[in-house]
């Protein structure tokens, strides 16, 4: 081969290689050793007016839900994307499984879940109480909590929803949060303590149906905030729930704050 059609063919393999490396760097494959971004979550947020953001912000609709709702502040994150957001106020579990489920999808790949204080009744227990303790309405009410902390029920209806949702979104990580324990300790009326041990007992079967269906395979953790609200339960001086017992939107509802701190906790299990 002579010189000169040596230095083509140099000049040719140069030009090649060049070609080649700016094709990877505009879009082809990473060079070796490059960290790859993690991908986008692609999140669907389902549950009660918890979840739905109800009395921390402005209502946007019938469920109210507002912008200051956890899967909001979730979704303002960086790579994640908050696709569909069904929470509605007033659900339960039967009405997540009618209505709700289906916005998950094999494309899903991030779900939070917050349900079972409907099913509890622990609010309409304090609503009945508290002008009558002695009223057979507040028995009632109490006893139907009794009954269906008793049951199970609540812990059997949020693992048959957890493996509804794996079976619907098999790619999807699944986060169930629970509740925080709304009250101050001792604060009068004396149905503060006993809504407290409710929501306790609520809380305790949310993290039974959670390691269960772990156990069973379902890629799914708890993010608890049963003590998170610990200095800012109502009858602290700057309570993370709405504490004017009044106002049936706010009462028993996260604030912003509260709001935040679900966040916090979603953040933290996914981090783990």
């Amino acid at each position: 081969m002579s010189a000169r059609s040596i230095r083509r063919s140099r000049i040719v393999g140069s030009t090649v290689a060049a070609i080649v490396a700016l094709t990877a760097a505009l879009g082809g494959a990473a060079p070796a050793g490059a960290v790859q971004p993690a991908p986008v979550a692609k999140y669907v947020a389902l549950g009660d007016s918890y979840a739905a953001g109800q009395g921390a912000a402005a209502p946007l609709d019938s469920c109210l839900r507002s912008n200051a709702a956890y899967p909001v502040l979730l979704d303002a994150e960086p790579r994640t994307n908050l696709l569909r957001f069904p929470a509605c106020s007033g659900d339960g579990i039967a009405e997540v499984a009618a209505t709700q489920l289906s916005q998950v999808n094999r494309g899903t790949t991030l779900v939070t879940l917050t349900v079972g204080a409907n099913d509890l009744g622990a609010g309409a227990a304090y609503a009945a109480c508290v002008p009558d303790p002695t009223s057979f309405a507040c028995a009632a009410a109490l006893a139907t909590v009794q009954q269906v902390l008793q049951s199970g029920a609540i812990a059997t209806g949020v693992g048959g929803l957890v493996a509804a949702i794996a079976e619907r979104a098999p790619n999807a990580h699944i986060v169930v949060t629970d509740y925080p324990i709304p009250f101050k300790p001792a604060l009068q009326p004396p149905i503060t303590d006993a809504v407290n041990a409710a929501i306790v007992q609520l809380d305790t079967q949310i993290a039974q149906a959670v390691a269960a269906a772990a156990a069973a395979g379902a890629d799914v953790e708890l993010a608890s905030v049963a003590l998170a609200f610990v200095g800012h339960q109502i009858g602290d001086p700057t309570p993370w729930l709405g504490a004017d017992s009044t106002n049936p939107i706010t009462f028993l509802h996260p604030t912003a704050d509260g709001q935040a701190v679900y966040r916090a906790a979603v953040l933290t299990a996914l981090a783990s």
